[in-house]
């Protein structure tokens, strides 16, 4: 990705970056502008171990002037999806609980792993409240599914 492809419009999309030499994938949670830099702060799909740490989310920046850094192999994976952003009226660890409890009438232990298993589709938490969920065509059949848990608070589409 090119500096000048940088900008709100990006935020909620899935990618492919570069972390400690891998390529890995992810959706795009924030952007940063400044005099210098253009950064994009992907959230991990999966945690990543590089040392002693665990990570789960990174930048790729690169310089205004000479597009030098890892934001060259930044690549947006999913021009068909369709992305929301939702503010549950919970604490997603409280719907964990529910999943956990009742594994045997779910047949997942969180959230995350039912939205997961909609065929195209893709959680990635990003606060205790708030998640960005990508899908390619089955974002009705997840809302509705949400609505109907009474789940929601609010979403906004980025993405249609």
């Amino acid at each position: 990705m090119k500096t000048t492809e940088v900008n709100d419009s990006i935020i909620g999309k899935r990618c492919k970056s570069i972390f400690t030499g891998l390529m890995v994938t992810g959706v795009i949670e924030e952007i940063k502008i400044t005099e210098y830099t253009a950064e994009v702060k992907v959230r991990f799909d999966n945690p990543h171990r590089w040392g002693n740490h665990t990570y789960k989310s990174d930048w790729s920046s690169a310089r205004l002037h000479d597009e030098f850094g890892s934001l060259h192999h930044l690549e947006i994976i999913d021009d068909k999806y369709q992305t929301i952003v939702v503010e549950f009226n919970k604490e997603i660890a409280e719907i964990d609980r529910m999943f956990a409890q009742n594994y045997s009438i779910w047949g997942v232990v969180n959230l995350k792993e039912w939205i997961d298993n909609y065929e195209s589709s893709r959680f990635t938490q990003f606060s205790r409240d708030t998640a960005i969920i990508t899908s390619e065509y089955n974002m009705e059949n997840v809302i509705e599914w949400l609505e109907k848990q009474d789940y929601i608070k609010d979403y906004q589409h980025i993405t249609k």
